[in-house]
């Protein structure tokens, strides 16, 4: 397979532009068509024209001329999405807000939640948009503002972050992902929200853990847990929501080698017995994963597999039954999940089956999963002629 950095310039913008055609990258770019054909002919660019070229692109000249690799998966929309993204993440925590006419923190919110409900069904494109346009009308209102409607304000940023922090994340941009979620803190920190700080913690833990740092996942859903852990007399599904979150959270990054399994399985305990407090799904301010009883299992089966607790695995498959009002990531990730089991036990045919059925329900969402890798290049020992379209629907590639 050819490495990115062995491709000509004119091959990598050839691919980047995908179905762009040549006039419409140079009217994007503001370049005539000649200077996109003297690019993919392997002709030079000034500095300008090229970052004209990167920016029509949504990527970065470092991409273009093959010194990074674009990431698997991600085509021209999500790509620009991410950028414009970051753009407003950055720009909005050092209140560069511009000439910014904020709306009313009720239509903030509502946007916030339409970008939250964007990330969970895999609408990148739509989630950057409401993100680029959100964060700076929420700094210029935090800004403007004092009291009720100033705390008002900053929660509908410190949500935004989060929601940035998780897209970023997903996409690989961890650096973003850990900035956002470091700009949404201190605004939190600034107006004691401890609950949403709380919360940050919980997406803090997750970015760890797909950051491979699993030790420091367990310790920041460790602390935080430990400062809002509510009473026995506790109702408030909101506090019970975070709490359950960050007690996952350090289950799932124990069970991947950030502590020892007993500690995996004590924390897990722990979140079933809050979930069943709860009763059923809640999200924090309709804000990110919905916490309850099925999230703790879907979470239980992801341990259980990470241990190789086979058995325990097989029971939750059998006797669990979803919420079907959960976020369609969350059951995808489920099936993802159970893929792996059947590919562990070598029911091949049923892993297939069950992944195949992940790219077919979430197609947006999977190519930016590594777990699909692993179960194609377990299949492909098996039978690549099989896994072959599969793999391809999961832009997973099999050499």
């Amino acid at each position: 397979m050819t490495q990115w950095g062995d491709r000509t310039t004119g091959d990598r913008v050839k691919f980047l532009r995908g179905d762009l055609t040549q006039e419409q990258l140079a009217e994007a770019a503001d370049l005539s068509i000649a200077t996109i054909q003297k690019l993919e002919q392997g002709g030079t660019l000034r500095v300008a024209s090229l970052l004209k070229v990167a920016g029509a692109l949504g990527t970065d000249v470092s991409v273009i001329v093959g010194q990074q690799a674009p990431r698997r998966g991600m085509g021209l929309d999500e790509r620009s999405a991410l950028r414009a993204m970051a753009a407003a993440v950055h720009a909005s925590a050092m209140g560069d807000t511009g000439d910014v006419d904020p709306g009313p923190v009720a239509e903030l919110r509502t946007a916030a939640r339409r970008a939250d409900a964007a990330l969970w069904v895999g609408r990148y494109p739509e989630l950057g948009a409401i993100l680029s346009a959100l964060l700076p009308e929420a700094r210029a209102l935090y800004d403007a503002s004092t009291g009720p409607q100033r705390e008002a304000a900053a929660g509908v940023m410190v949500d935004a972050y989060q929601t940035a922090a998780y897209a970023s994340n997903l996409l690989g941009a961890r650096d973003l992902s850990y900035a956002a979620l470091n700009y949404g803190r201190t605004i939190a920190l600034e107006t004691g929200d401890d609950l949403r700080a709380a919360h940050l913690s919980a997406t803090v833990a997750w970015v760890s853990l797909r950051d491979g740092q699993t030790a420091r996942g367990v310790a920041v859903a460790e602390r935080a847990a430990a400062a809002i852990e509510p009473r026995m007399s506790e109702t408030d599904p909101d506090r019970l929501s975070v709490y359950g979150q960050l007690v996952t959270n350090a289950a799932v990054a124990a069970s991947r080698g950030g502590a020892s399994p007993d500690t995996a399985r004590d924390w897990l305990s722990q979140a079933h017995a809050v979930a069943a407090r709860i009763g059923r799904e809640h999200a924090r301010g309709q804000q990110n994963q919905p916490f309850g009883p099925s999230y703790a299992a879907t979470q239980a089966l992801s341990v259980a597999v990470a241990l190789g607790d086979t058995g325990k695995a097989m029971q939750l498959v059998e006797t669990t039954t979803l919420d079907p009002d959960m976020p369609l990531s969350t059951r995808a990730r489920w099936r993802l999940d159970i893929a792996l089991l059947r590919t562990e036990t070598q029911q091949w045919d049923a892993a297939l089956s069950e992944l195949e059925a992940v790219c077919a329900m979430a197609p947006a969402w999977v190519r930016h999963q590594a777990l699909p890798g692993v179960i194609v290049s377990r299949l492909a020992d098996v039978s690549v002629s099989k896994v072959r379209k599969v793999a391809v629907l999961a832009g997973v590639p099999l050499g």
